[in-house]
């Protein structure tokens, strides 16, 4: 008994299988055979896909000595950065990252407060405005964009212009090292500004002031209707896939673009990057190149102090054979070097608030162990 119901199960089992396997192929065959009423949507995105994706831009890195910088004198600057509170430093020559350097708890995504480095971004956003036709040039007074200056006693306040703000010479009282603490405190601060006296012809006189650039991001809000950091996204930022760049803002929504524009040091380096390259990023020419030469030569002799001044840039020589260049500087250490006869671009963050004199030698170092 037990040898029949095993072979009756396995005959029942067999019919069962076969059964199943019938129904399987012959609805398979009405599927396939089965007339389409519906374009077939699966080919649309496979045919997509056949497309080149576009690259997105990204940082090549190589080593020093590939790109003619002496890595002994990395070393030995290095050493230099443990020292202080140097936090990031990342440099680049011939467009590739040859060293970075990075203090415990910060990397290459780490974002920084620029301070007041944050006026030489501003200062390209001056200058993509004016090429859009958006403002009409840095000789436009600037009573056209606050009209209260009409009524000023003074008739120096309707010779301001763009140009004078670009360059800290409005000669208006209110210079940062007297006021600066007085003017952010201050509920309005482009209404603070504009109730100081002017003390010299426009012009004549550098008086370094955060207020000017200030004012430069509400002349760029009123002429565009977007705040100088959203008029930067749409046209500098996100071209660039600068993702890490914010910006904080005045209590009236204005923009601080002269003091509080932050950003990754990758980022940084970016920015230095579009400047050497004349203003010009991944085939696009972003900021005009005559804007670019503008801003990074002598438009005030200040015949004074560390550096000359262009369009909200430092400009100065460094290294023993005196190569010229220009940089953005903020407080407590941020550096955007740029040297353009060598391809060198140097940035530095931190958190110091000593001498600057020790960014100069480190400037000078690095510049003096690249071959020409």
């Amino acid at each position: 008994m037990r040898c029949f119901h095993e072979k009756n199960n396995k005959k029942i089992s067999t019919l069962l299988m076969s059964a199943v396997l019938f129904l399987a192929v012959c609805t398979g065959c009405t599927n396939n055979t089965e007339p389409k009423t519906e374009p077939d949507t699966q080919s649309t995105p496979q045919t997509e896909t056949t497309t080149e994706p576009v690259t997105q831009w990204t940082w090549q890195k190589d080593t020093p000595e590939n790109q003619g910088i002496d890595p002994a004198v990395l070393e030995d600057v290095h050493g230099t950065f443990d020292t202080f509170p140097l936090l990031a430093s990342v440099i680049v020559r011939n467009g590739r990252i040859v060293d970075e350097y990075y203090k415990d708890g910060y990397d290459s995504a780490t974002s920084f407060l620029l301070h007041s480095a944050s006026k030489s971004v501003t200062s390209a956003l001056v200058g993509i405005a004016i090429d859009k036709g958006f403002m009409e040039s840095v000789d436009t007074p600037i009573v056209n964009y606050f009209p209260q200056l009409q009524e000023k006693d003074d008739p120096r306040w309707q010779q301001i212009t763009i140009r004078h703000l670009l360059t800290h010479t409005p000669g208006i009282d209110c210079g940062d090292t007297e006021f600066e603490d007085t003017w952010r405190a201050s509920d309005n601060w482009i209404d603070f500004v504009l109730n100081r006296p002017i003390t010299s012809d426009p012009g004549t006189v550098f008086n370094y002031s955060t207020s000017n650039t200030h004012m430069l991001c509400a002349i760029i809000q009123k002429a565009t209707g977007m705040t100088a950091y959203e008029f930067g996204k749409e046209y500098l930022f996100d071209p660039m896939g600068m993702d890490s760049v914010t910006c904080a803002t005045d209590a009236q929504g204005i923009s601080d673009g002269g003091n509080g524009i932050s950003m990754n040091i990758y980022d940084m380096a970016k920015f230095g990057q579009l400047y050497l390259n004349g203003g010009e990023w991944n085939g696009q020419q972003l900021v005009p190149r005559e804007w670019v030469e503008a801003s990074t030569t002598l438009q005030f002799d200040r015949s004074s102090g560390s550096a000359d001044y262009g369009y909200q840039w430092w400009v100065r020589t460094f290294g023993d054979a005196g190569y010229a260049a220009y940089f953005a500087q903020g407080h407590a250490g941020q550096y955007i070097f740029v040297v353009p006869e060598l391809e060198l671009i140097i940035a530095f963050t931190g958190d110091y608030t000593g001498r600057t004199s020790i960014y100069w030698r480190l400037a000078n170092q690095i510049v003096n162990a690249c071959s020409n």
